[in-house]
């Protein structure tokens, strides 16, 4: 008898050291966790236009600021302050050749670097400028554009009626009704009633001669028939007849 009972004792006081340790583990405190901090995001200053530019616009150092900008999504071609620390000074006289919103980076090859007026800046080789007296209702009632491509109508009257013929096609417009924001200081005409064309050298004699001998209208064409090299089957590329030294004459557009 006295065996048992030794026997359920010891069952009962190791029982009791087994729970008792089960609740020291329950109850202790947890392991420390180890906790890494976010790494901070790498940026990189970015020069960006401080104000609006309007295309045409001379940039001055006002106009210009850096700004912080995550390294991993700068712009494509973006002037950063690691690579041009001096940029602000040096880009500082160019001129825009499309507009440039606040805040958004300066692209090198949206600008111009010349002592030239815009006008002459964005002019390729070989192309010329000319103005072209229009009336409001000559222009597609208002809706011509600078960039726009416009067919050129030369209307003439005579005893017995009056004549219009097509002299040029596809011809770019640089500008109507306003002058260029880059040459502002230098123009001192008005241009309202105006349209500025991009034109060969042979193209723009053509215009000054049918300004003297007739009205000239603006033909909208549409942006699929604006293409560089776009034709049409039937297009009609007319010279301007004219009369020298009782000789009539023709020039032909090229």
């Amino acid at each position: 008898m006295k065996f048992a009972r030794i026997f359920v004792l010891a069952i009962a006081v190791a029982a009791g050291i087994i729970a008792f340790r089960m609740v020291m583990l329950s109850g202790g405190s947890p392991e420390p966790q180890v906790v890494q901090e976010p790494v901070a995001e790498q940026k990189t200053q970015v020069l960006v236009a401080k104000n609006d530019i309007n295309l045409g616009g001379k940039l001055s150092q006002a106009d210009l600021t850096w700004a912080n900008w995550p390294a991993d999504s700068i712009p494509f071609g973006s002037v950063t302050r690691n690579d041009s620390p001096t940029a602000e000074e040096e880009y500082a006289g160019r001129i825009a050749r499309a507009p440039i919103f606040a805040g958004e980076p300066i692209r090198p090859e949206r600008l111009i670097n010349t002592d030239k007026g815009f006008m002459a800046a964005i002019l390729p080789k070989g192309k010329r400028a000319i103005a072209v007296s229009v009336e409001a209702e000559t222009s597609a009632g208002g809706f011509i554009l600078p960039g726009d491509k416009v067919d050129l109508i030369l209307t003439r009257k005579s005893d017995s009626g009056a004549l219009s013929e097509t002299i040029l096609e596809n011809i770019r417009v640089l500008a109507i009704d306003e002058t260029t924001a880059g040459e502002q200081d230098q123009k001192n005409l008005s241009p309202r009633r105006t349209a500025t064309l991009e034109l060969t050298l042979p193209q723009s004699e053509i215009v000054a001669q049918s300004q003297q001998i007739g009205t000239i209208s603006l033909a909208l064409r549409s942006a699929q028939d604006s293409a560089d090299d776009a034709t049409d089957d039937n297009s009609r590329r007319r010279g301007v007849s004219y009369v020298k030294y009782g000789v009539t004459s023709q020039a032909g557009a090229q």
